[in-house]
């Protein structure tokens, strides 16, 4: 009989301890909703906030966020506000006379919201602008860029240009203009071309053959007993030999200067070519080209 008459009334304690707990939760809801009153009627909107934001955790009556969306527009936290006034709206009492009121207040809330913006001026063309990050378009953007209150960082950036940032806040129902000003930045030195690097490496190799070539033809040629004998015939094809090389060697310092002036042209139909030339007392080469 204990264990059955303690089975029996067990379920009735429950039921009565929960009952205290939520009698004693909504007098908590409703000191805290006075505490959030007080607190508002005397301008102290943040702790009124405070106080009806904990009352509602409690005991999620919807007149509370009609209160919290009137305290966050004061506080001038509209987007919270809108929140606030569209979720008593949902679960108001169809009934409820502040409905109307909630209804005209929302939607001078989201008015103010949808003029508030920034509005970029200048700046090079066809720079990106970037509001917290995201793209809203290119420059030159002469409409307003709408933005929550707040603040924001705002970037243009093109290339060839320093980047342009600037913070910025923005208040409700205000449109906040950001001047761009950007500074070209200069092209770096490129590097030289190889082309002409092994041109003038190979001019100067031929030069110095010559040079070389030369000196023995001259010293053969002093050496010589008559101008028809070996000595003489083979100082003057070293001589021929040095001429050769010598004006191989300019043509080729020549050519490689040609080429580093015009490797700097962006056109990739210009282009220049070295064809070797040899002939009877000569030897040389010369460039062609498409310009």
């Amino acid at each position: 009989m204990i264990v059955s008459l303690w089975v029996a009334l067990a379920p009735m304690a429950l039921a009565e301890a929960q009952e205290a707990e939520a009698a004693n939760e909504t007098n908590d809801a409703r000191e805290l909703f006075f505490r959030g009153q007080a607190a508002y009627e005397r301008g102290d909107y943040e702790e009124s906030v405070e106080a009806w934001e904990a009352g509602y955790a409690l005991d999620p009556k919807p007149l509370l966020q009609y209160n919290l969306g009137q305290a966050y527009e004061r506080l001038g936290e509209l987007a919270k506000a809108v929140s606030a006034f569209e979720l008593y709206l949902e679960n108001a009492d169809p009934d409820d006379p502040n409905q109307q009121r909630a209804r005209a207040q929302l939607a001078a809330i989201r008015e103010r919201l949808g003029r508030t913006s920034v509005v970029v001026r200048g700046g090079p063309e066809g720079a990106t602008i970037l509001i917290d990050g995201e793209d809203h378009g290119r420059t030159p953007r002469p409409d307003p860029i709408a933005v929550e209150p707040g603040n924001h960082r705002v970037e243009v950036v093109l290339a060839g240009y320093e980047p342009f940032e600037a913070a910025v806040t923005t208040a409700a129902g205000r449109s906040v203009d950001v001047d761009v000003q950007m500074v070209e930045v200069a092209e770096a030195p490129g590097e030289t071309p190889l082309v002409p690097i092994i041109l003038w490496a190979a001019g100067g190799a031929a030069i110095i053959t010559g040079a070389i070539l030369g000196g023995i033809a001259l010293g053969k040629a002093n050496g010589a007993d008559t101008s028809d004998g070996s000595d003489a015939d083979s100082a003057r094809g070293l001589a021929l030999g040095a001429d050769i090389a010598i004006g191989v060697g300019v043509l080729a310092a020549g050519a490689g200067l040609l080429v580093f002036l015009l490797s700097g042209d962006d056109d990739e139909d210009e282009g220049v070519a070295l064809s070797p030339s040899v002939g009877p007392g000569f030897a040389g080469a010369f460039a062609r080209g498409s310009f």
